[in-house]
């Protein structure tokens, strides 16, 4: 009996994906394990693998469109299976309902070179890995994918010097500089921030004296040296929230329905900005792990994000997230939510400020912290004693030494 290629769900945040390339063409032998389909959704491509041997009998979802979780995307053959096995066709899968606008259907698809996406490129993230390893600038690539993005061939195209098609003179009246389709993970980040805005939220600010976090810091410059690792502030209040969550149990939780679920594992979502939106890797077990293992994994799951290698595992599963706009000179802000979490602690910019000690003026590192949580879920009290934990495990570092 042909098996059914379904479109599986990864993640609780996970509604509906879109079919970005099939790597099997019908009538091709299918081992058990191989990638059959490339799927973007929830801010990550993923591909979907066979569950037998066989052949591609049948493709029923086309690139370009997007469906929802359970949808039978095509056909395995089993040995000695014919087309005539095949079940009719059904009508095409109907496109996710939860999309805004138009679908990415393949009418509604743009034209080859529709898309000129200049220093917002929306490539996938398997062309992404093959330009880098091409030495090709997607920069000044026209995607021919679906909605415009940028795929392998393109890459390829471009390493081979092939001329791509340009963009078409926009219709309207008034020069348009670029269009950025609100699909695929722009769209999935426009849905799940939609979501996380209609949350009953409160933010707490504070800033703390985080001079003996600093002072860690440059120590472990010579404690990590034979690692390779140059410590961060990031880096230890990331470590200092695993601890947090591991003496707060319900601060690690989801709200799912009516229900509270406090989570055994800490893992700690670390908000990465990529040219074509924002990702959350996750560090699993964060609670147990140490200072340093948590800043080697948290750069090894940037770089995987950066250059598409990241895999779905590594997406899903967090019970916290964690969003550093201190780089930017932010000083507090209110980050949204990443549901079903229900909280997310934002890191704004350390600062020398003067502060008097003991009777002497002296100058201190000051860190600013923002905690937004669902109020749904956790109250003020408990929520600022959860962000008070936090600053002391920072005032009082040493413990991550060990």
């Amino acid at each position: 009996m042909p098996v059914n290629i379904i479109l599986p769900q990864w993640g609780m945040g996970m509604n509906d994906g879109t079919v970005i390339k099939w790597l099997k063409k019908v009538g091709d032998p299918v081992t058990k394990g191989d990638q059959l389909v490339e799927i973007e959704s929830s801010k990550v491509n993923a591909e979907v693998e066979a569950t037998a041997d066989g052949t591609l009998g049948r493709i029923n979802v086309q690139e370009g469109t997007t469906v929802n979780i359970g949808t039978v995307l095509g056909l395995l053959l089993a040995e000695g299976e014919t087309a005539a096995d095949l079940p009719p066709e059904a009508a095409p899968a109907a496109p996710a309902a939860s999309r805004p606008g138009p679908t990415a259907s393949a009418a509604s698809r743009p034209t080859p070179g529709a898309s000129r996406t200049g220093g917002n490129a929306v490539v996938t993230p398997r062309a992404r890995k093959l330009a880098k390893e091409l030495g090709v600038d997607v920069e000044n690539i026209t995607g021919t994918g679906p909605s415009g993005r940028i795929t392998e061939d393109d890459v390829r195209k471009a390493a081979e010097g092939g001329a791509q098609a340009a963009a078409p003179a926009p219709a309207s009246t008034v020069p348009v500089r670029e269009v950025i389709p609100l699909t695929g993970m722009r769209g999935t980040i426009a849905r799940r921030m939609s979501a996380s805005a209609a949350i009953p939220t409160v933010t707490l600010n504070t800033h703390a004296d985080v001079t003996p976090a600093i002072e860690l810091q440059r120590e472990l410059l010579k404690v990590w040296r034979t690692e390779r690792i140059r410590p961060q502030y990031q880096d230890l209040v990331l470590a200092a929230v695993a601890r947090a969550l591991t003496e707060t149990p319900q601060a690690n939780a989801h709200l799912v329905g009516n229900e509270i679920r406090i989570l055994d594992e800490v893992n700690l979502g670390v908000a990465v900005a990529l040219p074509e939106g924002l990702v959350v890797p996750v560090i699993h077990n964060a609670g147990k792990k140490s200072a340093l293992e948590i800043a080697k994994e948290v750069r090894d799951l940037a770089k995987a994000a950066k250059d598409g290698s990241i895999k779905i595992d590594q997406m899903t599963g967090s019970t916290f997230s964690i969003t550093n706009l201190g780089a930017y000179d932010i000083e507090a802000f209110d980050p949204l939510l990443n549901p079903p979490e229900i909280g997310i602690l934002g890191l704004g910019r350390v600062e020398e400020r003067t502060a008097v000690i003991d009777g002497q003026i002296v100058i201190r590192s000051i860190g600013h912290l923002s905690l937004t949580f669902d109020h749904r879920a956790w109250d003020g009290a408990p929520a600022a004693e959860f962000l008070r934990t936090v600053v002391k495990h920072l005032k009082e570092p040493a413990w991550m030494l060990g």
